[in-house]
């Protein structure tokens, strides 16, 4: 056995994490050109396609930036983590160079549907029991041939539908594809080559069509080089807000005034930059309460050398607290794609798992070190993280999307990775004993959970490029009993107790 598998295997067994292998293998097509669309696929959706109660997985796919298609894949949970392939049946093979996945019930009918983006565009997928329908031209959804990367269901009018926000990159022909040289070999050019693309922005009609309201909100205003967004009411004002990580060039922060307009206040906010006053190479990000003070808190990934930001909200703006929760010095020698706000170890709070990897190509000029393997940081519950253990040794690859869910329902959360040109992969959780956990199911974009001291809010957008449409996960510790209450956006409030150990839904 070489050397660095022996080192693997030892790593997985120690620390109880086990790694499966998944069916389905992400294609980019990487050529000699090195064309920038190649280095920025991986998305990918958990959730509950056919109602049965199992989490099931969609991965989007590439092939060739300018050749054939590779097929999506759609991977039907059977239970005890075997999968089967859907993707035939339910119509889901998809017909573009594909990037990201968005989930959520865009006209009310109790089936999630799917928004998967791509290199000329977005498709709308209308669940009709299991089957899907390309209803995008019906829908009035046109992303006019854009590059997009992925988008956010969230409803920022208040009126009960899910509006669509979708994350547009920069401009890019295969024809005026430019060569770049790192360390004497060809390679993915940086984003500065490349010009910004605006965002845009759907309105839900409530009758499965949408408006495009991108100029008049305010949104098609501010490009840029869009990779990920979170929607939450960062506020505190009743109105959902976006956070866009953009390319190297300064983050967006679009502020819901209400009536249907946004006004882009990042500096304003705060999440511009980091202190350092320069904008990193922003990729995935999620927005949730790492500090147990009911405030959605923001982090995203970034480059080796521009650590992973992580800005504590204040109610009225945000902190960079990257330096001050250590992770600065802990990801400061790392590169990162998809990331989550998780607690893995269900003691309370929220720890942060990433998928790594360079944007380089390893068969680059600067390819030695582009394969990295995933991390995660433990929350010590005082506002500081640190290096979780056991994951040093696992395989090292082009990690790029990651979505953390409860695959087996034993109570723990398990991530799914992908990696380009390799097996997406299962990553297990091994279950901490002697600790509690809660699922809650709530219907709602933007509805509010609190478990305890714990608080969650329903999206449908985290990392990159990824969605997750299922139960919202609390790890309790050794409590037994909790309360819980669930605030919606037009203000209705439900309180209940639940005992540790089960899912509960709770509707208004």
């Amino acid at each position: 056995m070489k050397l660095w598998r022996l080192a693997l295997a030892l790593a997985v067994t120690s620390s109880g994490w086990r790694v499966q292998p998944l069916p389905f293998t992400l294609l980019n097509g990487e050529g000699p050109k090195k064309q920038l669309p190649a280095t920025t696929l991986g998305g990918l959706a958990v959730f509950d396609f056919d109602g049965d109660g199992k989490l099931d997985l969609f991965f989007t796919n590439g092939g060739s930036p300018e050749g054939k298609k590779a097929p999506n894949k759609l991977l039907r949970n059977l239970g005890g983590l075997k999968f089967e392939d859907a993707t035939a049946s339910a119509h889901l093979e998809g017909v573009d160079y594909d990037m990201g996945a968005a989930v959520a019930d865009y006209d009310g009918d109790g089936r999630p549907d799917l928004l998967v983006c791509g290199l000329h565009g977005i498709r709308l997928y209308h669940n009709t029991g299991g089957v899907f329908e390309d209803v995008t031209a019906r829908a009035g959804i046109n992303n006019q041939g854009r590059w997009a990367v992925g988008a956010v269901w969230f409803d920022y009018d208040n009126d009960g539908d899910a509006d669509l926000f979708v994350v547009n990159y920069v401009k890019w022909q295969a024809a005026n594809e430019r060569e770049c040289i790192a360390n004497g070999k060809p390679d993915f050019c940086h984003p500065k080559f490349y010009s910004e693309q605006p965002n845009a922005l759907y309105r839900n009609n409530g009758d499965g069509t949408f408006t495009d309201v991108s100029s008049e909100s305010g949104i098609a205003a501010r490009p840029g080089k869009g990779m990920a967004a979170v929607a939450a009411d960062f506020d505190g004002d009743g109105l959902a807000d976006l956070f866009v990580s953009n390319d190297r060039v300064f983050a967006t922060y679009f502020r819901n005034l209400g009536g249907g307009r946004f006004q882009e206040s990042a500096f304003e906010a705060g999440v511009a930059a980091p202190t350092d006053g320069n904008p990193p190479s922003g990729m995935g990000v999620d927005a949730q309460d790492y500090d147990n003070d009911g405030r959605p808190d923001l982090i995203y990934t970034a480059l080796r050398d521009e650590t992973f930001p992580l800005y504590r909200n204040t109610g009225k703006a945000f902190e960079d607290a990257t330096a001050s929760s250590r992770m600065s010095i802990l990801s400061r020698q790392m590169a990162g794609w998809g990331v989550a706000f998780a607690d893995l170890d269900n003691d309370g709070w929220k720890d942060i798992a990433v998928a790594r990897s360079d944007a380089l190509s390893p068969s680059g000029g600067r390819g030695d070190g582009a394969k990295e393997p995933p991390a995660w940081f433990r929350n010590l519950g005082n506002g500081k993280f640190e290096a979780g253990a056991g994951w040093a040794g696992f395989e090292r690859a082009m990690y790029r999307g990651l979505v953390v869910a409860d695959l087996d329902d034993d109570g723990c959360v398990d991530l799914v990775v992908t990696a380009l040109n390799a097996p997406a992969k299962i990553l297990r959780n091994p279950c901490a004993p002697g600790k509690n956990w809660l699922k809650v199911d709530v219907t709602g974009l933007g509805a509010k959970i609190r478990v305890g001291k714990q608080w969650r809010w329903v999206t449908s957008a985290g990392g990159y490029a990824s969605s997750y449409w299922g139960p919202l996960h609390f790890g309790l510790g050794s409590a037994a009993v909790v309360d819980v209450e669930v605030t919606w956006p037009d203000g209705r409030t439900k309180k209940v107790s639940a005992r540790a150990n089960q899912t509960i839904g709770v509707q208004p």
